[in-house]
């Protein structure tokens, strides 16, 4: 099989591609596998690819699903695609949802009801949990179904945790009862035994059986059996989507992948894109091997890469890509024009790190430079909190915000341990569940901006600087980052033990750095607060791979030196402003 390639120009293949950019647009083979870094406009090439074999006629628009990874990525993809002159045709939607209408459809086929999908997880956990848990499952909700606050520690640290681990277990195609195997291997912690775990969640699988509902994991797993098991069903299900596009191919999960082998025609047609290094949702089941092993899953795939960045300054990608071990020669590159050396500042407390990013985001408002052109990135939501504290201290607008749901509905203080908390989040500890909720559950409203006191007349209330963790940031940028609270600890997180989790730690740094457009600063600091730096003692120890940012710096700063006397005395004057601004040393 071979698809027919664009021969001349068209508007759907601009003349600003770069050539791997066309080639990935335009080439002819069925089976493609884009490797994209980040800033490589791998979205711009999926859409620009999909329109283009539309337009040619190499695919035909009512026969192209499209799966993504959010709601809010289909959407952008319709759009695109509209703008690019291709109807509404074309089928773009999450794994969970493709599956859910195949469900529906089969049903629908033989005159049978659709399928209960179960409308709150979390309550029947709670209740087989006991009493207290069945407590807490009844405070205050988010939309979605999602807890908003208190019902105490036992249902914190155990219901979201069951929640958390069910959901790895059935991402990662593992049942009940190779539960505690498979958690072992895959060095799974929890504060529950594992016996434990694997208990509740063959009770919450017979629990489900007798109401005759679905889980939204077990869509996936349902789909796939319909595909396999009903041949003639499944036959027209391939043959109606015949053209398969994916998005964001190393977050895929076993489960997603089952699915889509079993929507594969025996001459398959599929264009996946995706970034080995952004792969950083293991700790919810992706498998980010598929990614690199598709060559040979499905033999006759071509694989391309995009390496240079489009985003980001030379000076951001150099410091990035030395967080993430990629220095030197095959390491990604940028188109940009120069930008400022990024700066790594440490600090004594927490506080006085919040009091510099406020004070630094102050003078990075720019006449021209919106208050929302500037973002603040933690790992965890407790780190957040100080920083909204010192920006609203400073008269500073700020709002939490999140890649695939968008702005936080609403913002809260977490009375147990002080973290900042859009309610879209889970009530779970920052190391369980910092990652955007399920696409599926979870739909987020307009965010809310906070300050005090009123703003100043005139000013436009939805700007505001953006407050968000590692994980909410992907797919998102801005032209001023600041990435905070870089020692161990946070940055890897605690609770990576693993060399696979301490792996995924790393690639969710380098997908914080790359957010920066033109200017990137971080920083970190020795103590929590006041009290702990008083009492003496060593504190904590910068990030294992500042060490290595700092390095990529000063070799920048060394580049960017002035050689002429007049214009070295400048240039001491200036590194010693900015040292009055922060200590920089990393011991």
């Amino acid at each position: 099989m071979s698809i027919a390639p664009a021969d001349e120009p068209t508007p759907t293949v601009p003349a600003g591609l770069t050539p791997a950019q066309h080639e990935a647009v335009t080439a002819s083979d069925p089976l493609l596998c884009v490797l994209a870094g980040a800033g490589a406009g791998k979205t711009r090439v999926l859409t620009l690819r999909v329109a283009r074999r539309v337009q040619d006629g190499s695919a035909f628009e009512d026969h192209v699903l499209v799966c993504t990874f959010s709601r809010k990525a289909a959407d952008e993809l319709r759009r695109r695609l509209w703008r690019l002159g291709v109807g509404g045709q074309v089928r773009a939607g999450t794994f969970h949802r493709t599956a859910l209408g195949l469900l529906r459809q089969h049903r629908a086929d033989r005159g049978a009801p659709p399928p209960t999908v179960l409308a709150d997880r979390r309550a029947l956990l709670a209740e087989l949990l006991g009493p207290s848990g069945a407590r807490a499952a009844g405070s205050s909700r988010t939309r979605g179904g999602r807890a908003r606050s208190g019902g105490g520690e036992r249902f914190r640290s155990g219901v979201p945790q069951l929640e958390a681990e069910i959901g790895w277990a059935k991402a990662r195609l593992v049942a009940p009862g190779d539960y505690e195997e498979a958690a072992r291997a895959a060095g799974r912690r929890t504060s529950m035994p594992a016996a434990r775990v694997a208990d509740l969640y063959a009770r919450y699988e017979e629990a489900k059986r007798r109401q005759r509902a679905l889980d939204l994991d077990d869509l996936l797993w349902a789909g796939a059996d319909l595909l396999e098991e009903d041949r003639a069903f499944g036959d027209s299900v391939r043959w109606r989507y015949r053209h398969l596009f994916v998005d964001e191919m190393q977050d895929v999960n076993p489960a997603q992948f089952r699915l889509l082998r079993a929507l594969l025609a025996e001459a398959p047609d599929l264009f996946v894109v995706g970034d080995p290094n952004q792969s950083v949702y293991g700790w919810n089941g992706a498998d980010p091997t598929l990614l690199e092993r598709l060559p040979d899953i499905l033999a006759g795939t071509r694989v391309l890469r995009l390496d240079e960045n489009h985003r980001s300054s030379p000076q951001v990608v150099k410091v990035a890509s030395a967080a993430l071990g990629l220095p030197g020669p095959g390491s990604p590159t940028s188109s940009r024009t120069d930008g400022p050396v990024p700066r790594i500042v440490g600090h004594a407390t927490d506080a006085d790190e919040a009091a510099w990013v406020a004070r630094e985001v102050w003078l990075a408002h720019t006449p021209g430079r919106r208050w929302s052109q500037l973002a603040v990135l933690a790992r965890t939501n407790a780190q957040l909190g100080p920083v909204a504290d010192a920006l609203a201290a400073a008269r500073i607008p700020w709002q939490a915000a999140g890649g695939d749901l968008g702005p936080a509905s609403d913002v809260r203080r977490d009375p147990a341990t002080g973290s900042l908390v859009p309610a879209d989040e889970l009530d779970a500890d920052d190391h369980v569940d910092d990652g955007p909720a399920d696409d599926e559950a979870v739909e987020a409203a307009p965010g809310t901006e906070h300050e005090r006191p009123a703003p100043a007349v005139g000013r436009d209330p939805g700007d505001a600087v953006v407050l968000t963790t590692f994980h909410r940031a992907k797919g998102l940028q801005w032209p001023v980052v600041f990435v905070v609270g870089l020692s161990e600890g946070l940055v890897p997180i605690g609770s990576a033990r693993t060399e696979a989790a301490m792996d995924e730690e790393r690639r969710l740094l380098y997908v914080a750095l790359t957010r920066a457009e033109d200017a990137l600063s971080a920083g970190w600091a020795r103590h929590r607060d006041a009290e702990a730096a008083a009492a003496g003692g060593a504190g904590r120890r910068p990030s294992r791979w500042l060490e290595a940012m700092e390095g990529a710096r000063a070799a920048l700063d060394a580049e960017a030196a002035p050689t002429g006397p007049e214009s070295v005395a400048a240039h001491l004057a200036g590194l010693r402003a900015r040292l009055g601004a922060g200590k920089t040393d990393l011991g």
